[in-house]
């Protein structure tokens, strides 16, 4: 049976939990006072959302993931290694950093420890997928050639 972990953040409403399982078979939760609660199966690839115990559709093009939630539309944009923007409907709304230690080999959680800024005008959904995002795919992505040396790494070591 897998071990629950659980981490607490700082978040602009308040405290928001982070629940995972551990690898091999992670599926991790974001939740928090007046948020609703976002489960994810995190993968920078595949990784997939359900809100609510609803779907979320996810698509994932070149360097970014979008997500859509009813009339909102998040993207998650790369802009970095380890840097990415949160945007709503096309609007900046956070700008979250990640660590060295999440292209470490066999690191199931993409953003477990990236950091979020939030910019004024959000709501706790916002904080709930926004965060939810990063966790499961990541804030930055590797060029071609760290993705190529974290597979050879991961595969043959």
């Amino acid at each position: 049976m897998p071990t629950l972990q659980q981490r607490v953040i700082d978040g602009p409403f308040g405290p928001i939990r982070i629940s995972h399982d551990r690898w091999p078979s992670v599926v991790a939760r974001v939740h928090g006072t007046g948020m609703p609660t976002v489960t994810v199966v995190p993968d920078r690839d595949h990784g997939a959302m359900n809100i609510n115990g609803h779907r979320v559709p996810t698509t994932r093009k070149s360097r970014t993931r979008t997500a859509v939630l009813g009339d909102r539309s998040y993207e998650l944009r790369s802009t970095s290694l380890r840097r990415a923007e949160l945007r709503r409907n096309g609007v900046l709304i956070a700008h979250a950093r990640g660590t060295y230690r999440s292209y470490a080999p066999g690191r199931a959680i993409p953003g477990l420890d990236a950091k979020m800024t939030w910019s004024q005008g959000i709501d706790p959904t916002d904080v709930a997928v926004g965060q939810a995002m990063v966790l499961a795919f990541g804030a930055g992505a590797p060029g071609a050639f760290l993705r190529t040396l974290l597979f050879w790494v991961d595969n043959f070591s």
